[in-house]
This record gives structure tokens, sequence and C-alpha cells, in this order.
């Protein structure tokens, strides 16, 4: 599975602990504490935040490695829907994180990407009735549906260098100076 990476805070933290220093839950606590905002991905917040879902064809899919048709909600409207300043944070340098199930975090400038096609895909659309994906080979190891979960795609391939995680579990908006530590 992908390697979990911890976030520090390139600001002044509320503990007086280096961050490397503290047991991971309590740098996830500092972490949480920081973010801007959050929005949780579930059916029931998806469903709540208005956005209506469409079935799209996903052209050369990451994890799947072809086509995809998939049914998603757009990461954008589901994001103004449970972040209404999302917009404004993005003009101030606020960074995007995905937090995925396994512990794996990518993050990227809000404002790259905000308004370039990002889809939320939470079911194959050819998968066979009940299944909602079918397993994706992935390195040395196969992902069955539950842990592909939700997954970010993208509407064109012209966005490569853009996150694609599966398992996603909540979406923060970061300050400008959060960085990443491997």
């Amino acid at each position: 599975m992908r390697r979990p990476i911890l976030l520090t805070l390139s600001l002044a933290l509320l503990s007086p602990t280096p961050l490397a220093a503290q047991p991971k839950a309590q740098q996830l606590a500092v972490f949480k504490v920081a973010a801007l905002a959050r929005a949780n991905v579930t059916s029931l917040s998806l469903q709540a935040a208005g956005v209506a879902d469409e079935t799209v064809t996903i052209p050369g899919d990451y994890l799947y490695k072809r086509d995809l048709r998939a049914k998603v909600f757009d990461l954008d409207a589901f994001l103004k829907a449970r972040i209404p300043n999302v917009d404004a944070l993005a003009a101030q340098g606020a960074q995007i994180m995905f937090w995925c199930r396994d512990g794996y975090a990518p993050i990227a400038k809000l404002s790259d990407v905000l308004g370039h096609g990002g889809l939320i895909a939470v079911a194959d659309a050819d998968a066979p009735a009940g299944i909602t994906w079918p397993d994706a080979p992935y390195k040395n190891t196969v992902l069955n549906a539950d842990a592909i979960g939700n997954y970010v795609v993208w509407r064109t391939a012209q966005f490569p260098a853009k996150p694609q995680p599966w398992g996603l579990d909540t979406i923060y908006i970061l300050p400008a100076g959060a960085t990443l530590k491997k």
C-alpha cells in the first residue's frame, strides 16, 4: 500500500514540543486544529451537499489503466457547498489535502485544484449490480472496492500531476504555509 506521510506545519504550532517528537496521534490532533476547514467525504455528505451525481468517462484512468465510466460528483461543487469560503481561501494561497483511509495524504495548492475538472468518483458505472468497484491491480497487490472507496479523478488526462487518491475520507483546507514531511 502507499506509504503514510506525516504533516508538519511551518507556522507557530500550539505545542512547544517539536512536531516530529510527538506521537502520531498528537501530530494528527495538531494538524486538525491547524486546518482552516474540512469536509468529510461520505455518501451522506455528498448527498447533503446537493451536488447531483453524473456518469462520465475518464480517459486513461490512473488506477484502472483504461478508459473508465464512473459515477461521480463534481469536486468544486462539493467543496463550495461544504466550505462556503473556499474561493477566498484559494485566493489566499490555501492548500488542499486529500486524507485517505490508509494514511496517504497528497497535498496541492487549492488554486491549482479548483476549476480544473476534479471529480469524486464513487463507483464504476459499468460494474455489475451490487459492486461499486471491480478489483484493481496496484503495484504488488490488488485493491478491492472497500480500499478504493471514494476516488479523486479528473475529467481529462490533461492534469496528470494532480492528486488522484483513492480511499478518500476527508478533505482538509490548510494554511498557505503547511508543508509535508515524509
